[in-house]
């Protein structure tokens, strides 16, 4: 089962699957099936980005205006309360800021990971990695490789240090059990907030 894009309910069965046993099912899921219909109808209203002046673009936690000034050098700087790009001529606008934001996530992420796992006594980390990712802010390997979601580092701080001590707790429990959701209550009480208005806020990334 599963909500489309459009915001439609799509179930797939078995062919002869009774037609009671399938409404029953519905009937079963039915908290899911509003709660992920309202979020998918939430993404559906959200404008495509224009890359133009004023524009906003969130980076940790702060919404942004856009700048574009035209120059020799394509960078990115945030800075006097704008996110001021600096392009060639007919250069993507897009894709300078996507690389900017890959390129501070990675930083940050890092950064925060290592004082974290410091900080709790964590196993060793082969590896910090991150990319675009569709369905999840982060994740651990069984190899210790964690990779996030480029698109966190557009959320604020505190919801940042949430996924990076979610996946930090995979390195001692790799699955979602209980001994996982102790250690994580234990490392980070808030954990539940913070969960909930990231994915509020992940319907507008």
């Amino acid at each position: 089962m599963k909500v489309t894009r459009e915001g439609l309910l799509q179930i797939n069965v078995p062919f002869k699957t009774h037609k009671t046993d399938i409404e029953t099912f519905i009937t079963s899921k039915e908290r899911w099936i509003k709660k992920n219909i309202s979020k998918q109808q939430a993404m559906a209203v959200v404008p495509e980005l224009t890359f133009q002046n004023g524009e906003l673009h969130r980076y940790l936690g702060v919404d942004y205006p856009l700048m574009c000034i035209t120059a020799n050098l394509s960078r990115v700087d945030c800075r006097n309360q704008q996110l001021i790009v600096y392009h060639r001529k007919n250069a993507s606008i897009k894709n300078i800021l996507n690389k900017w934001y890959k390129s501070t996530a990675q930083a940050y992420f890092k950064k925060r990971t290592l004082q974290l796992a410091e900080e709790f006594n964590m196993p060793k980390i082969n590896e910090i990695k991150v990319r675009f990712m569709k369905a999840r802010w982060g994740s651990c390997s069984s190899r210790a490789i964690i990779t996030y979601n480029i698109h966190l580092i557009k959320s604020c701080c505190e919801n940042i240090d949430y996924v990076i001590i979610h996946e930090l707790c995979h390195l001692i429990h790799p699955n979602h059990g209980t001994q996982f959701y102790r250690l994580q209550s234990q490392l980070n009480p808030n954990w539940k907030r913070q969960k909930a208005h990231l994915n509020k806020e992940g319907c507008h990334y």
